[in-house]
């Protein structure tokens, strides 16, 4: 009989960019890296898509696209973010599950998410609508197809959200063993109680819901799951695939799916390495046959229930209270600090319910003033986020749902009240009660889309919750000493958070006074139009004047705006914004900016003057990012300055001062990074250097001369993508890592390996000409298999 495995990954992330602005803030806790979003894509879900296989010898012999082969959750929070900033790893992801198809019956290996991971049993069933009807629009919009599962974040269960994920064309979702109550045989009428994770895990279940539609239920096997999450499994591949293999019953006779669900991030994140794991895992199945990989959409079409089963309603996988992780003091914590109170998790989600009750009635009365049917608008309403809120997309929604010919200032209303729905969802994020203090960023993030959908309610309603809502988390106790209760959390991270139009164009001068976009333009909430007439970068100092028109394109929102910047250093920035007063009342600004005291003229000239102490963490960081070069010049201006005197120094046998042998070495770190960037050239002058170095213990640079080499390997590599039968860019890239080693790098290989493994389909062609005698075939390939050598790489 059939026997089946599927590993299910559940890749999620909530949302964090800022409400205000629609793009992620840097976040210093996921350092090096920008955010948290861009950390666990380098660590989980970019690496699987090419998870890699060793030989016996450590040398990468394949690369598995994993999502190919799993099932996996398709969370619109972080697909949206992947298509911005990530695209090949989204592609990756997308063409994976195009491929699932072909391998699994035309069934995909992607299923949907609600759309912002709500605790669904704790949503109204208005909210329950939007969140399956979001995140089905999401996926299709994606995959191209309609999905047939669904995940339930955290599992957490009722039966009205499985309604209406039935009513939406839902087939099946995936729960713990735990949350099954009674089975029986379909047409028998005696049930059984397996209540206490004992349900039978190797078949599907259907559960009858009180519409008389139904749905399928798999209950995943708990055990291989939590030592894969939480134990040591994915230590061995090999062990990992015979765990799965060995959980089949000795009953031959009927079809059995061995299947676990986890965290997707377990894969990388969690696990170092985790995705090798799971690769290894996978390929092993594959060649042992002793059971098939599939999805649960091809298992179910194949082997439809023969049992049915009812739920636990107020379950889920990561509370063992059912839902009192989000909504009180349950006990249920992270593990870092388990003697924390929980108490701030009531009035958190107290207040929200409150935001949430207030707006929901007097958003569906305004709205119906305007549009055909209120809840149907609000459920199509994604489809402004999917268009990423362009004209076009705005038009066509109002074409399909205006009452009648709507006025600009109408069309804005329904845009703004829209808004405020979307951010009243967004606002009810599990990953908001999850943690363990009301500090740490998911509860912080819940509080920043509280604020933003009250800071639209007041326009679009002329309604203020924010002191009833501050009122409430008062009784919100912290376990931070740096904050009294959630009221002190609110004020010191959501308020400085909120950006109007008018401090957007404020930042708009200063981003375009370093060439940057700003990063309110990506998403697509904002546009921006500037004419900067005036602008000087001379002596150090930056100066930008101009006019800048900002529209918020979530809410059709626009104002025009004289702006101007001013930089002389990270501590010394001065900007400022007015209502714009046209050409003529620039010019005596720029002459003033142009003057001795630029900052002066900004103060005692703009309405709105921000100073460096003002700027946030994000306009800190990209500045700093674009200015940090500069550092590295100043140093080698003052080697310059001072390299007559430290070679008469040092002639003269004096000790150099500490400052000079940092001066020193950060010239010689320089010469080699220039060598590393030109692939090597000349590797004596670079070994000599090197010595030179060594001998007199000087330290270079490691880390940046780490990323100089990983980066030049990657140029040859595109280098040779473009010229496929030229040799040498796969010398430059032996060169390097012959000249790299001399100092023991450490290099970042992962693109570099990708795209080398793509070209050995070359390599076969190079050697039959080879044999042939083409002597640059033989150089070509003989190139190759060192360069192959150097990256670990097995050749065939």
């Amino acid at each position: 009989m059939d026997r089946a495995v599927c590993i299910h990954g559940h890749f999620y992330q909530p949302s964090r960019e800022n409400p205000w602005l629609g793009e992620v803030e840097v976040q210093r806790s996921a350092a090096p890296h920008h955010d948290w979003n861009e950390r666990v894509t380098t660590e989980c879900y970019a690496p699987n898509t090419a998870a890699r296989i060793l030989d016996a010898d450590g040398m990468i012999e394949e690369t598995v696209n994993t999502y190919s082969r799993i099932s996996f959750t398709a969370a619109p929070t972080i697909l949206a973010w992947l298509a911005r900033h990530r695209p090949a790893v989204y592609g990756a992801i997308i063409e994976a599950d195009r491929e699932s198809r072909e391998r699994y019956a035309n069934h995909g290996s992607a299923i949907a998410c609600c759309y912002n991971h709500i605790i669904m049993p704790l949503a109204t069933r208005r909210d329950k609508q939007a969140q399956v009807a979001w995140g089905v629009r999401d996926f299709v919009s994606r995959f191209d197809r309609e999905p047939e599962g669904m995940w339930l974040p955290e599992t957490a269960v009722d039966l009205e959200s499985l309604d209406i994920m039935a009513g939406a064309g839902i087939r099946f979702t995936v729960l713990a063993p735990h949350q099954a109550g009674m089975v029986r045989p379909i047409g028998s009428d005696v049930w059984t109680d397996v209540s206490g994770g004992r349900a039978e895990t190797r078949m599907p279940y259907l559960c009858r819901l009180p519409s008389g539609r139904s749905i399928t239920i798999f209950f995943y096997d708990g055990g291989i799951a939590r030592d894969v999450a939480f134990g040591d499994l994915l230590s061995d591949g090999r062990r990992f695939a015979g765990r799965l293999l060995g959980a089949f019953s000795r009953n031959p006779d009927r079809p059995e799916l061995v299947h676990i669900a986890t965290d997707g991030e377990t894969y990388g994140h969690h696990r170092e390495f985790g995705e090798m794991a799971l690769a290894y895992c996978l390929k092993t199945i594959e060649a042992r046959h002793e059971a098939r990989l599939t999805v649960y959409g091809e298992y179910l079409a194949a082997h439809p229930p023969t049992h049915e089963v009812t739920v636990r309603e107020g379950t889920s996988w990561s509370c063992i209270h059912g839902l009192e992780r989000w909504r009180g003091e349950c006990g249920c914590n992270c593990g870092t600090h388990p003697e924390w109170s929980q108490a701030w998790r009531g009035p958190l989600r107290e207040a929200v319910i409150m935001v949430r009750d207030a707006l929901a009635p007097r958003a569906a009365e305004a709205l119906a003033l305007l549009v055909r049917d209120p809840a149907e608008a609000r459920d199509d309403a994604v489809a402004l986020a999917l268009g990423r809120w362009s004209d076009e997309a705005a038009a066509a929604f109002f074409a399909r749902h205006a009452l009648r010919a709507l006025s600009p200032h109408e069309q804005r209303r329904v845009l703004t009240l829209l808004e405020m729905e979307r951010q009243t969802m967004l606002m009810q994020t599990s990953c908001g009660w999850f943690f363990d203090d009301i500090t740490e960023p998911g509860s912080v993030q819940v509080m920043r889309h509280a604020g933003r959908a009250m800071d639209l309610a007041r326009q679009a309603l002329d309604l203020d919750l924010e002191p009833g809502f501050i009122g409430i988390l008062r009784r919100a106790p912290t376990n931070d000493p740096g904050y009294a209760t959630g009221a002190a959390v609110y004020e010191a991270e959501v308020r400085p958070r909120a950006f109007d139009l008018v401090r957007l164009g404020a930042g708009a001068a200063l981003y375009t006074l370093f060439d940057i976009e700003h990063p309110a333009t990506a998403p697509g909430m904002y546009a921006f139009r500037g004419a900067w007439r005036y602008r000087s970068n001379v002596g150090g100092c930056r100066r930008i004047l101009g006019t800048v028109r900002v529209r918020s394109r979530a809410t059709g929102e626009e104002t025009l705006l004289d702006a101007a910047a001013f930089f002389s250093g990270m501590d010394r920035i001065v900007f400022g914004v007015r209502e714009s007063g046209g050409e003529e009342a620039l010019r005596p600004v720029w002459v003033g900016l142009m003057g001795p005291d630029p900052a002066g003229t900004i103060s005692g000239t703009f309405d709105r003057v921000y100073t460096a102490s003002d700027l946030s963490d994000e306009e800190r960081w990209a500045i700093a990012r674009r200015t940090a070069p500069g550092l590295g010049q100043a140093i080698c201006t003052v080697y310059r300055d001072a390299a007559a005197l430290i070679r008469a120094i040092e002639d003269l046998g004096i000790p150099l001062p500490g400052a000079a042998a940092h001066l020193l070495a950060h010239a010689k770190t320089t010469r080699l990074l220039a060598m590393l960037n030109d692939g090597c050239p000349d590797p004596d002058r670079f070994f000599a250097l090197a010595e030179e170095m060594r001998a007199r213990n000087l330290a270079p640079d490691l880390a940046a001369l780490g990323e100089a080499a990983s980066r030049r390997i990657t140029l040859s590599l595109r280098a040779a993508e473009d010229r496929p039968e030229d040799p040498a860019p796969f010398e430059d890239i032996v060169r390097v890592f012959g000249c790299a080693n001399v100092f023991g790098l450490s290099f970042t290989l992962w693109e570099s390996q990708n795209i080398f493994i793509g070209l050995r389909g070359c390599y076969a062609d190079m050697e039959q000409r080879a044999a042939r005698g083409d002597g640059g075939a033989e150089r070509w390939a003989g190139a190759f298999r060192r360069a192959a050598a150097c990256l670990g790489v097995r050749v065939a």
